[in-house]
C-alpha cells in the first residue's frame, strides 16, 4: 500500500511555513477536530508539562490522522520505550526540549528510527500501519524518511553548541523555548531582554546559514508575524490553555462591570 509523505517535512523541506499549536491539557477528540477544521496544520502533544497518559495520547493522535492534522509529541526526555509507544500510536514526529548535547541530538535520531539508522522496534499490530498489511522494507524506508525530529533550544548551552546541534542529518527543524533561554540566565519572565534576544538572533542566524527550519512557540500574533517575515517556518500559535485564558480576559471584564452596574 502506498504511504502518504508527511505534510509538515514536506512543507519545511520547500520552504514554506506552516501554521501549529500545542495542546498542554484538553483531552477531548472534539478540540482536535476544532484545530483541523480552522486550518491549523500541526500540534504538538505536551508530555513534557501536560498529564497526557499513552492511552490518551494514542486517541487523540488517532482522532488528528482522521481529521486531516499531523499530530507532533514532546516528550520530557527522548526514552525508547515512551518515543516508540508514540510513534507506534501514529504519532508523525517528535519534538525534545532541552538540547544542550550532540548525544542527546543521536539519542533523538536513535529512538525514533528503525535500523539501520537507528533502534526502534518494529510492530506489525499498531495505529501507525492503520492496522494494515504492509510491506516491512517499504514502511521501514518511509518512516525513517518521513519522521519529523525538532529540537527546542532553551538554554545557554544550547545556544553555544547550536552549530553542532542543528548540522547532524536527521534534525528537520528547531522552536525555541524563550521562557526557559531567559530562566536559564537568569532573566525569569523577561524574553525581551537584550542578552535573550541576542541569543536568539545567534539560533535564527546558524539556522539560516544551514537551511534548518526553526520557530517560536508564542500566543502573540503581532510577534509570529514579525519573525515570519524574518523566514520562520515553524509558527506555533497558542496553546490551549492560553487560548481559554485569551478568550477569558477579553469578554468577562465586560460581563463582571455589566454585572456590577445593573439594575435590579
Amino acid at each position: 500500500m502506498p504511504f502518504p509523505p508527511n505534510p509538515i517535512q514536506q512543507a519545511l523541506k520547500t520552504g514554506q511555513a506552516v501554521l501549529g499549536t500545542m495542546l498542554v491539557q484538553e483531552r477531548t477528540p472534539a478540540v482536535v477536530q476544532l484545530f483541523a477544521g480552522f486550518g491549523l496544520q500541526y500540534f504538538i502533544l505536551d508530555m513534557e508539562h501536560g498529564s497526557y497518559s499513552i492511552e490518551t495520547a494514542a486517541d487523540l493522535i488517532q482522532v488528528a490522522r482522521l481529521a486531516g492534522i499531523t499530530p507532533l509529541v514532546r516528550v520530557n526526555e527522548p526514552h525508547c520505550h515512551l518515543v516508540s509507544r508514540l510513534l507506534d500510536a501514529g504519532a508523525q514526529g517528535i519534538m525534545t526540549p532541552r538540547v544542550e548535547t550532540v548525544e542527546k541530538v543521536q539519542k533523538v535520531l536513535t529512538a525514533t528510527r528503525y535500523p539501520p539508522l537507528g533502534e526502534r522496534g518494529f510492530s506489525r499490530l499498531a495505529a501507525h500501519l492503520n492496522y494494515a498489511e504492509v510491506d516491512m522494507a517499504e514502511y521501514v524506508a518511509h518512516a525513517n524518511a518521513n519522521i519529523v525530529n525538532l529540537i527546542q533550544i532553551e538554554t545557554r548551552k544550547g545556544v553555544e553548541a547550536i552549530e553542532d546541534l542543528i548540522t547532524i542529518p536527521g534534525v528537520d527543524g528547531v522552536i525555541v523555548g524563550m521562557d526557559d533561554l531567559a530562566l536559564s540566565m537568569g532573566l525569569p519572565g523577561q524574553t525581551n531582554a537584550p542578552i535573550a534576544l541576542e541569543m536568539l538572533e545567534r539560533i535564527v542566524s546558524a539556522c539560516q546559514a544551514h537551511h534548518v527550519p526553526w520557530g517560536l512557540h508564542l500566543p502573540d500574533v503581532e510577534r509570529l508575524a514579525l519573525w515570519l517575515q524574518r523566514g520562520m517556518q515553524l509558527v506555533t500559535y497558542s496553546s490551549d490553555i492560553w487560548m481559554f485564558q485569551q478568550v477569558l480576559r477579553t469578554d468577562l471584564p465586560g460581563l463582571h462591570k455589566a454585572i456590577a452596574e445593573r439594575k435590579p
